[in-house]
């Protein structure tokens, strides 16, 4: 049997209650329906079958409804297991809280805690060090949750001095990194306690004279961040 790895939690919302689930968790129910079989499931995903059985006695509990339905066969068979429809459920929104992290393979991750909720503005605020982010209230979010925010480089805008615009999250920081990738350049930036990293291309690079150690403004549209239950 693989070496078993432990996978980040992701949060996501089952018939109205919070659940916490893992790559690990998700192969173990997709492979129950897959292959109809617990011991199966375990064997496919790496997972011992005790553990397996703990696994699903521990998701149904938490939402007080059954997510895999057994049967148990006779001497001629007929027996097995087939998730129930809020199992299925659980695979679908796993799948989206996936590709959402797909689409955004290589972008600034940050983990950090909701700081203030305004229902009135419906808006949310964060802290990236000491920086307040604003972002839309989309979803159910409450102060003291943890969250990831996916920042993609192409999201971020560079300039030499802070633009009246409609972008609202914008940062003073210091070029620390520069590195050239088919056409496009990638720039690290220092903006206190957290570095994120940009792309511009290399007509904008020498157009704004961008160098290691310049000090630049950075901004990103909130509508354009997504935000991740952990």
């Amino acid at each position: 049997m693989a070496k078993f790895k432990y996978e980040p939690e992701y949060r996501i919302e089952i018939n109205g209650k919070p659940l916490l689930i893992d790559k690990n968790k998700f192969n173990l129910l997709k492979y129950v329906q897959e292959y109809g079989s617990i011991t199966r499931a375990s064997q496919k995903s790496n997972i011992p079958y005790r553990s397996a059985l703990k696994y699903i006695e521990n998701l149904e509990n938490q939402l007080n409804d059954p997510i895999v339905i057994s049967k148990r066969g006779g001497k001629g068979g007929g027996g097995g297991s087939q998730l129930t429809k809020t199992g299925l459920f659980i695979l679908i929104e796993y799948r989206k809280v996936e590709s959402v992290i797909d689409m955004h393979s290589e972008v600034n991750e940050i983990q950090c805690e909701i700081a203030t909720i305004d229902l009135e503005k419906k808006i949310m605020i964060i802290y990236l060090g000491k920086e307040k982010v604003i972002l839309p209230l989309r979803g159910d979010f409450c102060v003291g949750e943890k969250v990831l925010i996916l920042i993609s480089p192409d999201d971020i805008i560079i300039t030499l001095e802070p633009q009246k615009s409609s972008v609202r999250n914008v940062f003073k920081g210091r070029i620390t990194h520069m590195e050239v990738k088919d056409e496009i350049v990638r720039l690290n930036i220092d903006i206190g306690e957290i570095d994120l990293f940009a792309d511009v291309t290399q007509y904008a690079r020498d157009d704004l004279q961008l160098d290691i150690g310049k000090e630049v403004f950075m901004g990103f549209k909130a509508a354009a961040i997504p935000v991740i239950k952990l």
